[in-house]
């Protein structure tokens, strides 16, 4: 009896080995798949993390896009060879003050009531004096200091302007003169009636970039 006793108690003294092994390797095996979905979790909240600053920076920039820049697009030749039919525009106002030599976008509030892209030629107190036959533009500054402009970006192909000889022009104060690089067919600062001097406060901005078409995108000097 005694022997089968002891045999007994062996064998159950393996089965509670085994059983403690079989329980030590489950927990083993969840611990591992808590790790797991753990490190799942943390991906998962640092992709919702960039995601989020993803968003907010893109709606940052829409946002400072829309207040200090805009878009526009060229209607007519009035720029060309600069700037032709159709193509699209982004101007800044972004402390911006006009300059001679610059492109920029106005608003007319005359009999069209709409905006125009022309080149400031003078500034407030200068004058300017124009043959028209020639279109040498001379400009004379406050101080009395004259310049003849070189303009390589003129364009005078088209049909003669409708005045001829010399023409004089003296800038007011807070505003700007202008003209359209194709200078026989522009409504420009030469057109007292519709345009005339521009008030500075009418300018929406300068043109930086042309943006298409896509062959022709860069900055517009």
């Amino acid at each position: 009896m005694s022997e089968f006793n002891e045999n007994t108690n062996l064998q159950d003294d393996g089965l509670n080995e085994g059983n403690e092994q079989v329980n030590n390797d489950d927990i083993s095996v969840s611990l591992t798949e808590k790790s797991g979905d753990s490190s799942k979790k943390v991906i998962f909240s640092n992709i919702v993390d960039y995601l989020e600053i993803f968003v907010i920076a893109i709606c940052v920039v829409i946002a400072i896009f829309s207040i200090f820049f805009r878009t526009c697009r060229v209607d007519g030749d009035s720029m060309k060879n600069t700037l032709y039919n159709g193509e699209n525009l982004i101007i800044s106002n972004l402390f911006y003050t006009p300059e001679r030599g610059d492109v920029i976008v106005f608003h007319q509030t005359g009999n069209r009531n709409m905006p125009l892209v022309k080149r400031v030629i003078a500034l407030e107190g200068d004058t300017v004096t124009i043959d028209f036959n020639s279109w040498k533009v001379t400009v004379t500054d406050k101080d009395g200091n004259t310049t003849v402009l070189e303009e390589p970006y003129v364009n005078i192909d088209s049909p003669s302007h409708n005045l001829s000889g010399t023409h004089t022009y003296t800038v007011p104060e807070n505003a700007v003169f202008v003209l359209g690089d194709n200078r026989n067919d522009s409504m420009d600062s030469t057109d007292s009636h519709n345009v005339g001097y521009v008030d500075s406060r009418r300018i929406l901005g300068k043109v930086i970039l042309r943006i298409s078409p896509i062959s022709k995108v860069g900055v517009i000097k």
